[in-house]
């Protein structure tokens, strides 16, 4: 602000203690931006540890203090203020971003502040010329740090790190090509555009389109496109307790799935299973959440990749059972399934099934009756087996959900 505030010695007693009274509201007024902030721009409604919500917070808290300490003593350097508000231009440039959302962010903090310093002098009674000052210096506050963060922005933008990021993204998208690029013309894009050594192994990452990331988090050297409609991240390497820690800062709670570690050539292939375990995610086939290891389903994904074969494998096995009613073939395919997955006895069937022992013997009797000796042969048993647990996989799908037919 380049100008003090006109007061007479009386008045400025009343402007000192009318601060004194704005400093009081700070932790309020904070978390009341914060939170409008949050409910009015979907980008930074980020999880309460996220490094959105820290920055968010800590950005607000600096700027709020600074102007009171600002209009209290207009001569005072506003060095910290400029220094915030250039990283917070930073950061928006590192996160791919105009400064859109963080300008319609400031409006909403200057009305927020605007709307508590008149509450706080209607209450005190502060003369309106006070009050009228100390808005006045607001709107020209916010307008000395709007240009600080576009100075921030700009700077960013101008960096070699951020110019390559487009570069790279063109890398990610040559190694996932398919079919496959000659290995040459990746590690000559690698060397000319982006300066990325060629990994031995890397580990893929399918993350949900809708799902938030703060990009500063991810290490200098990890693929990334987030702007596609099947978001993506390629990390050089296993993942490590330092990758995984460097992926949950940057994903926070989002529904993403960690691929296996597989040598570069193949990374294409990492990249489909993560993201057919992510789509199983959403279909309720297996519990949702972030940094979902794909080594886990393996045999979930194998059992339901080709579901119409399921189908057709449930009605070859299940044929004997077809005229009975579908009551007594729903309570033989139960107990089909518990004994022919487990190998268990009577009893532990009838335990789990919550019935008696003697009433497991007689539907077994009962199979036997329907399905001959098919039971008896293994590779009969095998094949039945698989089938019964893709069916039990298959009918975990949540209703609602992307893919939940049946058949």
């Amino acid at each position: 602000m380049s100008q003090a505030l006109e007061l007479s010695e009386t008045s400025n007693s009343v402007f000192s203690d009318f601060i004194d009274l704005l400093r009081s509201e700070l932790p309020g007024v904070t978390q009341e931006v914060v939170n409008g902030i949050r409910e009015s721009i979907p980008e930074y409604n980020r999880p309460a540890d996220s490094a959105y919500d820290q920055i968010l917070r800590l950005s607000t808290e600096i700027l709020l203090s600074a102007f009171l300490d600002r209009v209290a003593d207009p001569g005072a350097p506003a060095t910290q203020r400029d220094e915030t508000c250039r990283a917070v231009g930073q950061f928006e440039a590192i996160e791919g971003r105009n400064l859109d959302h963080l300008q319609a962010a400031s409006r909403i903090a200057f009305h927020i502040a605007w709307r508590r310093t008149v509450i706080v002098a209607e209450r005190e009674q502060i003369p309106t010329s006070i009050v009228s000052s100390t808005v006045d210096a607001m709107l020209v506050y916010l307008e000395e740090a709007v240009a600080q963060i576009r100075l921030g922005h700009q700077q960013a933008t101008g960096h070699a790190d951020v110019r390559r990021r487009e570069d790279r993204k063109r890398l990610l998208h040559l190694i996932l090509q398919q079919p496959a690029v000659v290995p040459e013309a990746i590690e000559e894009l690698a060397k000319a555009t982006c300066w990325w050594p060629l990994p031995g192994e890397a580990t893929l990452i399918a993350v949900h389109p809708e799902a938030p990331c703060t990009r500063a988090a991810l290490d200098a050297d990890v693929l990334v496109d987030m702007d596609s409609a099947e978001p993506c991240m390629l990390v050089p390497g296993p993942l490590t307790e330092a990758r995984h820690a460097m992926l949950h800062a940057a994903l926070s709670d989002a529904s993403c799935v960690t691929g296996l570690t597989v040598p570069l050539e193949r990374a294409t292939h990492s990249l489909r299973w993560a993201r057919r375990v992510l789509a199983l995610a959403e279909e309720g086939v297996i519990r949702d959440g972030s940094l979902i290891p794909c080594r886990d389903h393996l045999m979930t994904m194998w059992l339901l990749s080709d579901p119409p074969l399921v189908e057709e494998l449930t009605r070859h096995h299940l044929e004997p059972l077809r005229e009975i009613s579908d009551g007594q073939r729903r309570r033989l395919v139960e107990t089909l399934a518990e004994a022919v997955t487990t190998r268990s006895t009577a009893v532990d069937i009838g335990e789990r099934l919550k019935i008696h022992p003697q009433t497991v013997r007689y539907r077994l009797r009962q199979l036997e009756s329907y399905m001959g000796d098919s039971l008896d042969d293994a590779d009969t048993r095998f094949s039945l087996d698989a089938t019964l647990r893709a069916v039990s996989l298959r009918n975990r799908r949540a209703p609602g959900r992307r893919g939940t037919s049946r058949a």
